[in-house]
């Protein structure tokens, strides 16, 4: 995640916690996910935006062909 290791995530932790205390870093870390969560999801959403519908028709023609030969594959016990 962002190349930090585990020990960095323990030593940014414990420095939080001496900075705000054990209450109010609680409260600091809630509020962080829920920023980022909300951050994630604008992403998404302007994601979402910036595909075309020639895009989204697109893939879901290969997600189809993909199923589709999934399920012959499986139909013919996979002899080619």
């Amino acid at each position: 995640m962002f190349g930090i290791g585990p020990t960095e995530l323990l030593v940014i932790g414990l420095l939080v916690i001496a900075v705000f205390g054990p209450l109010k870093a609680a409260e600091v870390a809630r509020d962080l996910g829920r920023f980022i969560n909300g951050a994630n999801r604008t992403v998404e959403e302007f994601k979402e935006e910036l595909l075309t519908e020639e895009v989204k028709e697109v893939r879901s023609s290969a997600e189809a062909i993909n199923s589709e030969i999934a399920t012959s594959d499986g139909q013919h016990g996979g002899d080619k």
